[in-house]
This record gives C-alpha cells, structure tokens and sequence, in this order.
C-alpha cells in the first residue's frame, strides 16, 4: 500500500489481533500487514462488515502532529472529509501503542496501473493528483514525501493519496521525503513547506514514471554539487508522452507557480487539451463473465430457433 519497508523493534500486530482503544473504545480487528513505513504500520483492519486501514505510529510525537492535520484535514469539505475515522490508544503486551483509523482504499499502484493502461493515462491521473494536491494546500498543508508508493489509483484514473508521514504545515520543515524527488537533492530550493515544494516533487513523479530509462536512480551516485534542475529539464524535453505538458511541468520544476490552483489550470488547459476521452479501464473479470453471458444468450437463442 505504498510503505516502503523499514526496521523497528516495536512489535507487529499479528492477523486476529483485536485492537481495542484506550479511550473511543472502537474496536478493530487486524486481517494483514498493508506495508510499513519511517513512522510507521498500517494494516488492513475490519470493524463489523467494514474494512479500514489502521496505522499505528512508532514516534508517539511524530504520530499526533500526523492526527492533529489529518483531523483538520477531515472537517474540510474538501475530498478529505471525514477521511480520519479514529484515533485513540491500544495496550499491546504492557505497552501503549498510538493508532489512528482511515478509510481503506481499493486500487492499484500508479506503475502498475500505467503497466495495465497504458503510459497516456499519466496525464488524467496527473490532472486528479494536482486537485488532491490544491485540496491539500488550500487546507494549510503541504504533502512532502510525493512519490509513485504513496498513491493509489481507482476507476477513471482517480487518485488518493495514502501516507501522510510527510505531511507537514506551511511554512514549517519538511517532516519526511525521499530523496530523487526532493528539491533540496537537486539544488533547487530549500526544504521548506510551501506550494511549490510538492508542484517539484510532482514533476519529478510523472519524469519518473514515464522514463523507460529509469535515469533518475542513477543521480543518486552523482557528486550533491553536481546535481541540478537542467538535468531534469534535459530529461523532460526528452519526454515525448509528457510534451503536451511540459510547459507546466517546465515552470513546476523551476519553482515559478506561485501557488497549485494555477498549476491545476494549467495542467488542465495544455495535457488534456486535444487528447481523446479514453475508456474507463474494465477488469478483466468482468470481460469474462460478459463474455460468458454472451455464450449464454447465445446458445438460448440457438435451442428456441433450431428447427
């Protein structure tokens, strides 16, 4: 679910594990590990017939800063709303452990769904990405640790961002990054929480994702003073799949969008201009029981019309 793996001597909580809190009294019961990160686990948990996903925080400081914006994240009419469901603490073998409960999302990672649908859909899941993106910074937040592990997509290309370790307030220091797609690795501002420190990570993302090349890992081994933003430009005007939006890509990699809603309307306006309205992608097991109907109906039409 887009945490990348980590080591830490807290405990995991096995499959069966209740998980009841100290104070709400909610109670969760652990079906899996979903994949664990810097600051934390989550886990796919079930409450009745309803499944959630549970993160339990490793640094209890660390984890309520992580509480704290995803509840005013939560009260917004924004896509965010009510996406906290639960905070509270859970006594495991002596020990208190901080959880918060969020709701699960079903879906692919980005490279697989690219993998399944085709690169050209970059565009529309970059168009839902830049509205979660303006969502977010129009709540006072900044997501900071972008990148491809930290995102599913659903349905028409529909984005939903999963791990808000680095989620931090404007104005403050980043919390959490990774490195390729950080604009400090590259020279090309500092690490402070504003707009545009997520517009870079995002430009960065979709070169990612769209480089059969894979260069990017490779300027991990290059000298800090000899990496810059040209490199990535280079890389973008490379790009074939990303011209129609390389302008925009372009000034988010310079750091001259002021803000994210211009970003957004700009994205709008040049990547999805003149491209065709794809298909929304059909599973493949629906392909198959179309297919089966269709003998069906078929070989019933057969036996009423045999002479």
């Amino acid at each position: 679910m887009g945490y990348g793996v980590t080591t830490s001597f807290e405990p995991a909580f096995p499959a069966g594990t209740l998980i009841q809190g100290k104070w709400n009294n909610g109670q969760y019961r652990v079906e899996r590990l979903l994949g664990e990160g810097a600051n934390g686990r989550v886990y796919l948990v079930r409450k009745g017939k309803q499944h959630y996903a549970l993160k339990s925080g490793f640094d209890p400081h660390d984890h309520q800063s992580e509480v704290n914006a995803l509840k005013a994240l939560s009260r917004s009419s924004s896509s965010f709303q009510q996406f906290m469901v639960d905070s509270d603490d859970f006594a495991y073998e002596g020990k208190d452990y901080p959880f918060y409960v969020m709701r699960y999302i079903r879906g692919k990672s980005l490279t697989d769904f690219l993998t399944e649908n085709g690169r050209d859909w970059v565009h529309l899941v970059g168009l839902h990405l830049l509205r979660k993106l303006t969502e977010l910074h129009a709540g006072g937040f900044v997501f900071g640790d972008l990148k491809a592990e930290n995102m599913i997509i659903s349905g028409y290309g529909d984005t939903e961002l999963i791990d808000f370790g680095g989620l931090t307030a404007k104005g403050r220091s980043i919390k959490q990054f990774t490195e390729v797609y950080d604009r400090g690795f590259w020279n090309a501002g500092t690490r402070t929480a504003d707009e545009a420190y997520d517009l870079f990570s995002f430009a960065v993302l979709l070169l990612s994702v769209t480089d059969r090349q894979r260069r990017l890992q490779g300027f991990k081994a290059i000298l800090p003073q000899n990496r810059n933003v040209e490199a990535l430009i280079e890389m973008l005007r490379d790009n074939e799949l990303l011209a129609p939006a390389a302008p925009v890509l372009r000034k988010a990699l310079l750091g001259q969008y002021a803000g994210s809603r211009q970003a957004l309307a700009d994205w709008r306006a040049r990547s999805l201009a003149k491209r065709p309205v794809r298909k929304k992608p059909v599973s493949g097991g629906w392909i198959k029981v179309c297919f089966a109907a269709s003998l069906l109906l078929f070989g019933a039409t057969v036996y009423m019309f045999w002479p």
